[in-house]
């Protein structure tokens, strides 16, 4: 008697605590003639499955919807919020536990969390889920700002596959509203760099160096952008190297090392730099007359 006399105020304590927790936020679905209250806990091409708050469940056809406020899960807002601070691996994390139960809906967060969780699963290597995350995102949200991301998303998987030639069709015509204009606006960089420097991979994987060399140049001189711009200049470099101009190979490593030390091509930078120094070394070397 004594455990349960302890175990009631234990109780009305859970129970106050519980009461005074903000309530999770209704999710509404409206149509024509109804609007639906509770939880959706899933969308895809069909409709938009709710848990009602009054109990039962019911698929409301995506057709005849004409409003509704859906809140995002907090795994949603975790991955967000990790991959606008650069941690993609927490993004892929938290976005792929849920997103794909999301496909297309039609809310702010649904359309950037696709994107985010496209873009995290392209740089891990995860082709597949990259893939079907752009193409739902381009299918359900065409006009959105961040179409462009999805668009080359998807051209960065073929070049990922080594499917150079058609990866270089995709981003020469990416490219196209970019080529009409000498610098494009502030949030426009970025794709601007990441589609020239594809075009430029593509090329080098088509043994088209100098073509390839052109795209590079074209990132270091018009759209400075991390982190393309220390790509363009290591991969530029490299070819530079590879036609022995080696003052302009090493002018741009030097940049690279000393400006953007924190970039995943630094330490390899330092190695072709070192290289190219005792090449140079060598050369200077062999080019002196012999001593009488």
């Amino acid at each position: 008697m004594r455990q349960q006399g302890l175990l009631v105020p234990a109780l009305v304590a859970v129970g106050l605590m519980l009461a005074s927790m903000p309530a999770w936020p209704e999710d509404v679905v409206v149509t024509r003639s109804q609007a639906f209250r509770g939880r959706v806990v899933s969308v895809d091409a069909a409709g938009i499955r709710i848990q009602l708050t009054q109990g039962g469940e019911v698929t409301v056809p995506r057709a005849g919807v004409v409003r509704l406020t859906v809140e995002p899960p907090p795994s949603v807002v975790r991955g967000i919020a990790a991959y606008e601070k650069g941690d993609l691996r927490n993004a892929q994390l938290n976005l792929g536990k849920v997103m794909m139960q999301y496909l297309g809906l039609d809310t702010e967060w649904a359309a950037k969390g696709m994107v985010y969780f496209g873009r995290a699963s392209l740089l891990a290597g995860d082709y597949d889920n990259a893939g079907k995350a752009f193409k739902v995102f381009l299918q359900t949200y065409p006009e959105h700002p961040l179409s462009m991301a999805a668009s080359v998303g998807l051209t960065e998987i073929e070049l990922a596959r080594k499917n150079y030639a058609p990866a270089l069709t995709q981003f020469q015509e990416l490219a196209q509203p970019y080529d009409k204009q000498l610098k494009p606006v502030k949030d426009q960089l970025p794709y601007a760099a990441e589609i020239y420097l594809g075009i430029g991979q593509c090329q080098e994987g088509l043994a088209r160096p100098a073509d390839a060399l052109d795209g590079y140049l074209r990132v270091i001189g018009l759209y400075p952008v991390e982190p393309f711009y220390s790509e363009a200049l290591y991969r530029g470099a490299g070819l530079l190297a590879a036609s022995n101009q080696t003052a302009k190979a090493e002018g741009m490593l030097t940049e690279l090392i000393e400006n953007y030390p924190a970039s995943l091509f630094a330490t390899k930078a330092i190695e072709m730099r070192k290289a190219l120094g005792a090449r140079r070394a060598d050369q200077e070397a062999a080019a002196k007359p012999p001593k009488p």
